[in-house]
Parts: structure tokens; sequence; C-alpha cells
């Protein structure tokens, strides 16, 4: 086998699998990842695992099927590239204003190379979600950079407020995963009456990792100096996170564990 299709979570679980070693994969000359962003150190270390291979990234939607390719680059860090010829993109406001480079919004897209019928049984959410000039609106978060490349933030329904401030999970997830003991992670708003959502982690640590709950609210305070950033909410371990059929983290699942756990302890 020389090409291999993964999702982000299971390069993140692959790289720390005691078996794996460049040998087992140097047959490997494809590595296509989509699904979710990767952090820095499972990047590297799956570039070092992979030595004779190319590392792609991809985006694309069950609606409007792909959308961008692009090859693993240093300079241009973590996008997902730029868009396939027949595709067309626009990063939008919530005021529905067409944004500029780095300015991150809403992302439509316009497929002409593919017909989509609409979500089965479900024709008001088709109309929702697919506009009278034929634009998807994704739901997803994301921005172009100066030379056209698309960059995913995160889901705009997973927007929080804290202090007054708005938020999205993966500035503070891209944070905690970054640390060596952290297998992974899932930041999720937990409604506090004074402070609104308060960021709240649930962290998988690595096997035999010795990690607690102050180090790794240390860690974000030493990386985020805002204080709407830090981790209000708490920090909270399990053995897996919950996920869905294509390996991404059920979110609202994630947060229902920590309410549990929380009011367990009152």
């Amino acid at each position: 086998m020389n090409a291999v299709v993964l999702a982000a979570r299971q390069v993140s679980e692959l790289v720390d699998y005691p078996l794996v070693n460049s040998e087992r994969l140097a047959s490997l000359r494809s590595v296509l990842i989509g699904g979710s962003s990767l952090s820095t150190r499972t990047l590297v270390k799956m570039e070092q695992l992979a030595k004779s291979a190319l590392l792609y990234f991809v985006y694309g939607t069950t609606e409007s099927g792909g959308v961008t390719a692009s090859f693993s680059t240093k300079k241009f860090g973590n996008t997902v590239g730029k868009l396939i010829p027949g595709t067309r993109v626009r990063i939008v406001s919530d005021e529905g204003v067409n944004l500029g480079p780095k300015d991150i919004g809403e992302i439509y897209i316009h497929n002409g190379h593919q017909q989509w019928l609409g979500y089965y049984g479900n024709p008001l959410q088709t109309q929702k979600t697919f506009d009278s000039e034929s634009w998807f609106h994704t739901g997803d978060l994301g921005y172009f950079d100066e030379d056209n490349n698309l960059y995913i933030v995160d889901r705009k329904k997973d927007i929080f407020k804290c202090k007054g401030f708005h938020y999205w999970p993966s500035q503070i997830e891209d944070v905690i995963a970054e640390m060596p003991d952290v297998q992974e992670v899932c930041v999720v708003g937990i409604y506090d009456e004074r402070i609104g959502d308060a960021p709240a982690a649930m962290v998988v640590p690595r096997k035999g990792a010795l990690i607690d709950e102050d180090h790794i609210k240390q860690h974000v305070a030493n990386v985020l100096v805002a204080d709407y950033l830090q981790l209000h909410g708490g920090v909270y371990f399990a053995d897996a996170l919950p996920q869905n059929n294509n390996d991404k983290i059920i979110r609202r699942e994630v947060k229902e564990a920590i309410i549990k756990a929380k009011q367990s302890v009152k």
C-alpha cells in the first residue's frame, strides 16, 4: 500500500502508536488528511515517520464534494489548500458581506460540476443551507490568506462568548494539543451566569502520561494572555472522546459529559 486517506484524529493516534516507525511506513508515497486541522507536533511527527510520502490536506463536504487540496508545507502551515478547478468559494460575514484576506467568516461554496439534490425528507434544512443563487452555506468558519490558500477555523455554531468576547474552541484546543502528554482535547463553553460560556476542556492523556488540571491551565495561561480564553470552566479527563462515523468529535456529548461531571461534585 503506497497511499492512505486518514482523518486528522487518526493521524494523531497513528504517530503515537508504539509499533509504528519509519520502516513500517516506508512504502507510503501519499497521505491524504481531512476532517480537521492537525497540531504542529502531530504534523511534524507524521512527516518524520512517513519520510517518503507527500502529505496532502483536503477539504470538502458531503453536499459539495471536494473543494480544496494542498500538500503540506511549513510556509503555509495548516492550510487546506487552493480551490479545485470548477469550484468557487466566498468568505461571508454575518451581515452577508464578502470578506477579504485574513478576515474570518462563513465559507460559502458554489460547485459547478456537481448537482446536489438536498437533504432527503428535509426540504426546510435544504433551503436554509443552499440559497437561491446555488451557494452552499457550509457552517464552517475560515479565511483566505494573501496567496489564496484556505484555512478552516471552526464550526460557526461552535462560537462561544465569555466575558463579552467571542472565542472559538480551536483557539484553546490548538494550544492544549501541543502539550506532549495530551492525546486529544475538546473545548466547549459551559454556561456561567457571571461570565457566559466558560471555556472547559476534556482531555485524553497519552498512555502513561502524568498530567493534571493545574498543569494544563498554566500552559494555556502561558500561551494565551486574554482572560476570556482561560479555562474558567475547568479541565476534565477521559479515556476517549465521543466521535461520529466520520471520526469527528461530537462536541455536544462532550459538553453533556462535563455538565454531568460538574453536577456530581456539587
